[in-house]
Parts: C-alpha cells; sequence; structure tokens
C-alpha cells in the first residue's frame, strides 16, 4: 500500500518559531523554552539558522557535567549539524528525513531564512496516513500489532517501538487513553490528573 501524502510543511509548521542568539546563557534559553513550554529553541544569526539547543543537550551537555547554565552560552553546546528542510517540502519528506537523522524536529527554511519549525507530532496530528512511513521508519512491522485489539485494557499495558504524539520521542511507547505516548509523558498526563 502506498500513502500519497503531499500536504505541503508550510501548511502545517509552526511559526513564528521561538529563537535565540548563539552568545545567550543556556540558562536564559532554557528559561524562554519553559515559558514558551516547548522542548527546544532554534539559534539564529540573521534570522538564519546556525544551530538548536534541546533539553536533551542541556541535560547531556551541561547539566551532567555539572556547569553553571548562567556562564555557559549557546554555541557551546548547541548542536551545530543543523538539518533544515526547505518549505515546499512535503510532510512525508520531513518524516522521512527525521527517521533518517534521528530528530524530532525541523526547522523550516525559505532561501537560508528561518520560516517556521515541524516536529514528529506535528506530522502525526496532521496526518494519520503516514502511520505506515513512521511503522516502516521506527521498525514496526505489521505483524508487531497484528491481532491485538485496541479496546482491551491490557492492549494499553503492551509497548511498541513508535513515536510518542505528545513530544515526538521516538522509541518505546504504549497506547494511553487513545494515544502511543511514552513513559515521561505519561507520568506527566498522570500528575495532572492527580
Amino acid at each position: 500500500m502506498k500513502v500519497e501524502c503531499d500536504i505541503p510543511i508550510s501548511e502545517v509548521m509552526s511559526f513564528p518559531v521561538i529563537t535565540a542568539k548563539k552568545d545567550m546563557s543556556v540558562y536564559d534559553i532554557a528559561n524562554i523554552m519553559t515559558e514558551h513550554n516547548i522542548g527546544a529553541v532554534v539559534i539564529v544569526e540573521d534570522n538564519k539558522p546556525v544551530g538548536i539547543l534541546t533539553e536533551r543537550d542541556i541535560v547531556k551537555r551541561v547539566v551532567s557535567k555539572n556547569l553553571k547554565p548562567k556562564e555557559v552560552l549557546a554555541e557551546e553546546v548547541m548542536s551545530k549539524k543543523i538539518i533544515t528542510i526547505h518549505q515546499n517540502a512535503s510532510i512525508t519528506e520531513a518524516a522521512k528525513i527525521m527517521a533518517k537523522y534521528g530528530v524530532k524536529r525541523l526547522p523550516v527554511v525559505k532561501d537560508g531564512n528561518l520560516m517556521g519549525i515541524i516536529t514528529q507530532s506535528d506530522i502525526i496530528k496532521i496526518s494519520p496516513n503516514l502511520l505506515e512511513i513512521v511503522m516502516e521508519y521506527a521498525s514496526i512491522t505489521p505483524e508487531d500489532v497484528e491481532g491485538l485489539s485496541l479496546d482491551t485494557d491490557e492492549f494499553s499495558e503492551e509497548y511498541i517501538n513508535g513515536i510518542c504524539e505528545n513530544c515526538g520521542y521516538q522509541g518505546r511507547v504504549r497506547l494511553y487513553q487513545g494515544r502511543y505516548l511514552c513513559d515521561e509523558c505519561i507520568e506527566e498526563f498522570e500528575e495532572k490528573e492527580e
């Protein structure tokens, strides 16, 4: 079965993008992430993306090394090999690029200028038809899910390899309240319910 999905990214991307400068401190950028409830900030120079700083970068490159966030600049710990996508590309192309490079977010550009950003969760929300591509690139085969009923409580405890529909994490997820979520997101939802 072939999935036809030629929706341009420009129709589903988020904009304006929350950005920062490479000479800002990690502390200031972490506060921007908290204020906007986002997991990454695109680092720009003259509206051109030059890097991306994610929560994971902060944990791995600052917190785990016991560095002081107020003294570490974004350019010292940001991911500099930034992968972008043109705004006229399709969401199918975006999904394939994300899977190929193992990234959850793609800054969207036109003539090198930042126009927006698209995430794995944006793609999943917009096009359920992309499930076939997600399954292919996440190494899920139809046999892995064959015979499982989505209506049983038993199924909600089963884990599969896939993409979290909330944060875009790629790995072990399970069905929780009708959506595939990672353990971290499930924990957050359960805490909010209490």
